[in-house]
């Protein structure tokens, strides 16, 4: 399917990246599997039109014209930054929605995309700093927290999750995503 849309090499192999991470977390707490697996894979399918922050609505948009899940849509549509309040993302300029993760699975895809950067995995803190280090200190603070949730219903923090199973160096495969 991203292929089909014409989604960037570099952004597959990114969105491949973000799968591992994603996953590795949904295993740990009882997320849905195959919503997570496909919400992860499919979050940058909006790329295929744009890289700025209207990609999350052409996602959106794409998604719904090929009669995706409903939580699937939604999913994809709630993984920019931290989330945005209806009134931040009127600011920003997106279409009238709700940005902000509400469900186990909105959240593991949101965090997973935010601690990926290309397709180096970052720590939590190294990925808040980098909001930080762009004015987004709200989007920091909200990623932190969502971080701290994650790790609690996974019983664990998150950078050892990642370091004890191996995604970093498991990213490497994403290299030979075509």
């Amino acid at each position: 399917m991203l292929r089909e849309e014409g989604v960037p090499p570099a952004v597959i192999r990114h969105s491949c990246v973000v799968n591992l991470v994603a996953m590795e977390f949904a295993k740990r707490c009882g997320a849905d599997l195959g919503l997570v697996n496909a919400a992860s894979l499919l979050h940058d399918i909006g790329r295929s039109r744009t890289h700025g922050i209207q990609h999350v609505a052409e996602g959106v948009r794409i998604a719904r014209e090929r009669g995706l899940p409903e939580d699937l849509v939604r999913c994809i549509g709630r993984h920019i930054a931290a989330g945005f309040t209806p009134e931040e993302a009127e600011g920003l300029g997106l279409p009238e929605g709700d940005y902000m993760p509400v469900t186990l699975e909105d959240k593991l895809v949101n965090l997973a995309d935010n601690l990926v950067s290309d397709r180096s995995i970052k720590t939590l803190a190294q990925a808040a700093e980098r909001m930080r280090s762009k004015g987004f200190e709200l989007t920091a603070v909200r990623m932190l927290a969502m971080g701290e949730e994650i790790a609690r219903l996974c019983g664990e923090g998150i950078d050892p999750i990642l370091e004890k199973a191996g995604v970093r160096e498991a990213a490497a495969r994403c290299d030979r995503v075509p």
